[in-house]
């Protein structure tokens, strides 16, 4: 037996007997153990001769022998949890410990000595891992906002400011509507070391144009000079600035296929390249010949601990200690909401009387009343799709149809705060007599709208300009256009132009009971102060290759 399990064996014995010199039978502790009489006879000859207890035994069956502890349990345990810690087990040692808050602050107390090491290097709780970052692909928040340390587009979108900036190219201009000229940067490199072409450009936006809509009005794209792209649009557009900065306009080596692992591993010509993808943790590190400025953290690394999820509503972070108590704690409303989607393929959300019933039934006030008090913290009702729309009617409760006694809600796995909404909702339905199914489905079927549901739980976030970011997210997804029973034809053509009202056409949807706001969710970020430049931004997270660690002998203001 490894040393690692028989202390965890050891371990178990002493805190049943509470550390306790104790009389006690062979059979009592191989009970105890979950081992037959025989094993435990080897178990606790090693435990003797590791120094940890003494074992005298009474011969005869069912005498009672003599257990004599030598050792603490409970610092035996710390000093294996330290082991685990620093090998990164984090699921041996949710085994071992078992408390959740324990193990909270054991990561971010050694999240805290991982930054002394000589390098920048910063450290990140998350409670889910990152198996796809293929740009092109449906992608949760957390990824879009790894995909933007990892690749550049033909331009860069700054969320501050909600404009667009040069990125790949430095310069653009409109030929014509539908025709548009980007002047390139010479030399820049993939992180796999090979100088990027212009057959890379073309590529990337041509593989756009088959696997994502918003970009299906591309018609060719061409290199008429030397470090210049052409591309010539089907309709005019005049959102393609803006569009070629998004985060799945990334462009990618053109043998990206050849790679092995290339969505878990992707090269870009980011400022920061993935090191190592796994379950338990992904590791970017900075790109030396990254085009722009060189990041200032040296490294990344987002430990993925799922059993903390209830506990994280946000990305946590923590820095090297200041020396102070408190930990700075940023926090901001994001730019979006969780809200309900009435399927128009389902019978039931086809019913006028059904949707109108539901949303002055499920209010965000109602349900806000019924969540645990943790939740009540981070969520806020919401009325339109952002914090100061107010679109929502407010409805005096409506009769209930008498013939709703079943409905159905789907939404993706790994998001435990869906969870806890569906779980509210199926409360409060069941004081009006109707049975809540459940859905759990994975997040490309979620987001391809790809199961049969009544109902699906949904949210969407936002980043500046947006005008732009509100139509063009809702639009990628085929959930809503399914959920709609509409194309949305028109509204993407007046959308290119900058002719669609955004708000009034999100104002539409919620006066058809088919689009209803819940929550608004506050968005929290966590770190000591010697950490500069960390700025978060609408997906909760903040640009890695700006920020830095104010060394704690510093003095200076």
């Amino acid at each position: 037996m490894s040393s690692s399990r028989l202390q965890t064996q050891f371990i178990r014995l002493w805190q049943h007997f509470q550390g306790q010199n104790s009389e006690t039978t062979l059979q009592n502790i191989a009970d105890t153990l979950f081992c037959s009489r025989r094993h435990v006879r080897t178990l606790l000859n090693n435990m003797q001769n590791n120094g940890w207890l003494s074992w005298q035994a009474e011969a005869g069956r069912g005498k009672r022998s003599t257990l004599l502890f030598h050792v603490n349990g409970l610092e035996l345990q710390q000093a294996q949890a330290e082991h685990l810690l620093k090998e990164e087990s984090i699921e041996k040692l949710v085994a071992l410990v078992g408390d959740k808050e324990i193990i909270r602050q054991m990561v971010l107390s050694e999240l805290e000595r991982s930054y002394r090491q000589g390098k920048s290097l910063l450290r990140i709780i998350y409670y889910r891992h990152f198996p796809n970052l293929l740009p092109g692909t449906p992608m949760r928040r957390s990824e879009i906002h790894l995909m933007s340390q990892i690749f550049n587009g033909l331009t860069h979108i700054n969320e501050e400011k909600g404009e667009v900036e040069n990125g790949i190219a430095h310069h653009w201009q409109a030929i014509s509507d539908t025709q548009w000229r980007f002047y390139l940067r010479p030399a820049i490199y993939f992180h796999h070391g090979r100088e990027m072409l212009v057959d890379d450009i073309i590529y990337s936006l041509l593989r756009l144009k088959n696997c994502w809509p918003l970009f299906s009005h591309i018609e060719s794209v061409t290199a008429p000079l030397p470090y210049v792209i052409d591309i010539q649009l089907s309709e005019a557009d005049k959102q393609l600035p803006l569009l070629l900065g998004s985060p799945h306009a990334a462009i990618i080596p053109k043998e990206w296929e050849a790679f092995d692992d290339f969505d878990k591993l992707p090269i870009g010509t980011g400022p920061y390249q993935v090191e190592k993808n796994l379950p338990q943790k992904l590791t970017i590190t900075a790109f030396e010949r990254y085009f722009g400025y060189r990041a200032l953290l040296d490294e990344v690394t987002i430990w993925v601990v799922p059993e903390l999820s209830e506990q994280m509503v946000c990305t946590t972070l923590k820095m090297d200690s200041d020396n102070k108590q408190n930990d700075s704690l940023e926090s901001r409303m994001e730019e979006g909401c969780y809200f309900l989607l009435m399927d128009q393929r389902s019978t039931l959300s086809q019913r006028n009387d059904v949707r109108k019933w539901l949303c002055s039934f499920l209010t965000p006030i109602n349900l806000l009343a019924h969540c645990e008090p943790f939740y009540q913290r981070h969520w806020a009702p919401a009325y339109g799709l952002l914090l100061h729309w107010h679109h929502s009617r407010m409805l005096t409760q409506l009769p209930k149809p008498a013939d709703l006694t079943e409905l159905t809600v789907t939404f993706f796995h790994q998001h435990h705060e869906f969870y806890s909404i569906s779980q509210i909702m199926k409360r409060v339905l069941k004081t009006q007599g109707i049975e809540l199914n459940i859905k759990i489905v994975n997040y490309d079927e979620w987001f391809n709208g790809g199961v049969d549901s009544d109902i699906w739980l949904a949210t969407a976030n936002f980043f500046k300009p947006l005008e732009f970011s509100i139509f063009a997210t809702l639009y990628e997804m085929p959930l809503l256009r399914k959920c709609l029973s509409s194309s949305l034809s028109e509204e993407l053509s007046l959308w290119r132009n900058q002719q669609l009202n955004v708000e009034s056409w999100c104002e539409s949807l919620i006066d058809l009971q088919i689009f209803h706001p819940i929550f608004h969710h506050w968005l929290e970020l966590q770190g000591q102060k010697t950490m500069r430049g960390a700025r978060m931004n609408t997906f909760g997270w903040f640009d890695f290759k700006s920020a830095w660690f104010k060394p704690t002998e510093d003095k200076a203001p």
